[in-house]
């Protein structure tokens, strides 16, 4: 037999071991080297995110009284997990609130006739139970109120009836008013994919009343109301215990001290409660989870010298939503003046593929324009692209570039979604104090705020992949130094480059679009808007990075020498815009343009003449409203603007300048806001007192009071 020599078997070898393990493509590249980040996805754990969920929520639990009078079983399980895994300073502290709190301790919802029957206990769905509920036992008749408007309110005998709502536990009060005893209310997110689910709900029940409020599952509420709309007479018995305790709002906080060469500092949140009636494993037992495991991958991987000490100290907070993160910041001002950016997880572990879900990272609005962004977006789309088959690289085999698995977990693609700022988690509180914070969250979770936010939904590939990701933004945030900084000012200024491209594509189909000359025209303007408004929060965000460089104060004018470069690029794109307008101008038979600004209207000049004022009093505020509500409300009060601009209209509006100012930076963030209705809509808020309008060269304010 003849033998090869040895060079050429290694060789062969070599090769056969290469085509086996997954490639590093050149292209897979992001803020942190490869070596740190293969450390990170080593150590990072799937099955220990949900193990902590699973001892944190391992089912909707009634919670002992014992719990009101010590610490909640999610702050013990926290602080305890915190210290085992070397976090510093670990902490479980007490706020006040006013809110007193409800703890029911048996609660049961009986059929009496035509058939005896529990339809509900709250040992078995622990959120049929509406929170508030008043102590006591009732036996009455049923009466269905159909959605429960007025009319129907009117037209029926309630009077020492239970009523049965379509639309969960909302009429409770109106019907109180014309005698109900309380409510069974139909209560679900998605009542036709899943009939038995019961959303989380509450009621209000007035001082003295002893009235009560049921949820119950799609099934059970269309089984009740079949039984009245066949004549049945259906009577139901509710027994409620329930004790009440002072109000507190429980926080958990620990840190990962840094280096000791800078007092800045960096936040990493997640909610732990939504009140202590819910208890959601995804929403937001999850977040809290899987913040644990990074912050216990990240001290391992310091210890073991894969990862090099922090120079920023790594703040994690664990809390009653919004309410005790304004409790603990109100308490530590000093600390959150130091703080340079939050990464907040709300929601995280649930299977995509379940939930026919992606894996979000809502950006901050434009009115908060701020590095931290692409630091997110960089490791979010790093760890996508290495887990999904791309069939250009099919040559090194028909599987994902570089796998992050969990041994119990899924091996689905990394569905990722980066989006809009949506205002409705913690993100916002600090944004409103001035801290720049990004919210990584699943959307859709079918099974949120309900009865089936449980641990079976979870997936520890998920939770992996999500900890790897939060472990990469916080290293990068919290390493520091000149060279990060730079590394990330570049990233910024790419990325900048991509978004003001994006603009111009917009204002290239408002041109594409315009039928008329006339249409063409304003689509121009538009096109013009969007470019110079994504100029303007480009040049925003590189001067964002200043802060993390070793001397902050030098480097706001080096980074400054950048925002010449991105106003280069915007006179480009608009030549490019005005070159299109052109190219459709002989079509259209447009005028052709005069000058390369477009020229304003008689509107738009009033609107530039009018100053916008905010009535002390009114609604509004740094980094957005929860869900985007406030700010263009209509109504009572006139024209509303489209609710997705809502939650930058409150903060423009706070920040006051004019119409055409607001107006342009509205539409340059989203789509074009006409402005007849816009200032339509200013008038009516001026006329019910809440803004002013103050036109220069008048002595008037309009709306003034």
């Amino acid at each position: 037999m003849r033998t090869r020599p040895i060079g050429v078997c290694i060789a062969v070898l070599c090769l056969v071991i290469a085509e086996a393990l997954p490639a590093q493509e050149a292209e897979d590249r992001t803020l942190l080297p490869w070596e740190q980040m293969r450390a990170i996805i080593d150590e990072a754990s799937g099955d220990r995110a949900l193990h902590h969920v699973l001892e944190l929520v391992p089912y909707p639990r009634v919670r002992p009284l014992s719990e009101y009078t010590g610490h909640f079983r999610e702050s013990e399980v926290m602080a305890r997990f915190a210290r085992d895994y070397g976090f510093s300073d670990v902490r479980i502290e007490s706020f006040p609130t006013q809110n007193r709190l409800w703890q029911p301790t048996r609660g049961e919802l009986w059929m009496v006739e035509p058939e005896p029957r529990k339809l509900y206990d709250i040992y078995d769905v622990a959120v049929s139970l509406g929170a508030n509920s008043a102590p006591g036992e009732v036996t009455a008749e049923l009466v269905d109120i159909g959605a429960g408007s007025d009319d129907v309110l009117d037209a029926t005998d309630l009077k020492g009836k239970i009523v049965l709502s379509s639309s969960g536990l909302g009429p409770l009060s109106r019907a109180l008013h014309r005698g109900a005893l309380g409510i069974v209310g139909i209560a679900s997110l998605r009542p036709n994919d899943y009939p038995d689910q019961i959303l989380s709900s509450s009621v209000n029940p007035p001082e003295g009343s002893n009235a009560f409020g049921w949820a119950v599952s799609p099934r059970v509420g269309r089984e009740l109301a079949a039984r009245l709309a066949r004549g049945e007479k259906v009577v139901l018995r509710s027994v409620v215990k329930a004790e009440y305790f002072p109000g507190e709002l429980e926080v958990v906080h620990a840190a990962i001290p840094g280096d000791g060469s800078t007092d800045q500092e960096v936040f990493v949140s997640a909610h732990l409660y939504e009140g202590y009636i819910k208890q959601g494993a995804n929403d937001d037992n999850s977040g809290c989870a899987l913040t644990l495991e990074m912050g216990r991958t990240y001290i391992r991987l310091i210890n073991e010298g894969k990862l090099p000490k922090p120079k920023r100290t790594i703040r994690f907070l664990w809390v009653p939503e919004i309410s005790g993160t304004n409790a603990w910041l109100n308490k530590y001002p000093e600390i959150a003046r130091r703080a340079i950016a939050d990464l907040n997880f709300d929601m995280e572990g649930i299977r995509l593929s379940t939930s026919n879900a992606y894996w979000v990272l809502h950006r901050t609005p434009d009115t908060f324009p701020t590095f931290l962004n692409d630091i997110a977006q960089s490791l979010m789309e790093f760890v996508s692209e290495l887990n999904r088959e791309r069939v250009r690289f099919r040559s090194n085999g028909y599987a994902f570039t570089y796998p992050i698995l969990s041994p119990n977990g899924s091996r689905d693609p990394f569905y990722i979604k980066i989006d809009r700022h949506y205002g409705s988690s913690d993100h916002v509180t600090y944004m409103q104090r001035g801290i720049p914070s990004v919210m990584f969250i699943t959307w859709p979770d079918m099974w949120y705020h309900s009865s089936h936010d449980t641990p079976d939904k979870m997936d520890p590939t998920q939770f992996r992949r999500a900890a790897v990701v939060g472990v990469g933004s916080m290293a990068v945030l919290a390493s520091g130094g000149d060279r990060v900084a730079t590394r990330i000012t570049s990233e910024n200024l790419a990325r900048g480059t991509e978004r003001l491209g994006e603009a111009e594509r917009k204002g290239a189909s408002y041109i594409a679009d315009a039928a008329d000359a006339a249409a063409l025209t304003a689509a121009y303007r538009e096109a013009w808007v969007a470019v110079k408004h994504q100029a303007a929060v480009e040049k925003a965000v590189i001067r964002s990075s200043s802060v993390l460089y070793d001397d902050p104060g030098a480097a706001v004018k080096k980074v400054a020498a950048l925002e010449a470069s991105i106003d280069a690029a915007a006179a480009a794109l608009h030549e490019q815009v005005r070159t299109l307008y052109g190219l459709a101008a002989a079509g259209l038979k447009a005028p052709a343009l005069t000058k390369a600004e477009p020229a304003l209207s008689g509107l738009e000049q009033r609107a530039a003449r009018t100053r916008v004022e905010r009535v002390p009093g009114a609604p509004g505020g740094r980094g957005g409203g929860r869900g985007g509500r406030g700010g263009g409300r209509g109504g009572a009060q006139g024209p509303a603007v489209p609710q997705h601009l809502n939650a930058e209209l409150n903060i423009l509006l706070g920040r006051g300048g004019t119409a055409l100012e607001i107006r342009d930076f509205l539409s340059g963030e989203f789509e074009p806001l006409p402005l007849e209705n816009f200032m339509a809509y200013l008038e009516a808020q001026a006329a019910a007192g809440r803004l002013r309008l103050v036109e220069s060269g008048t002595e008037a304010a309009a709306g003034r009071r």
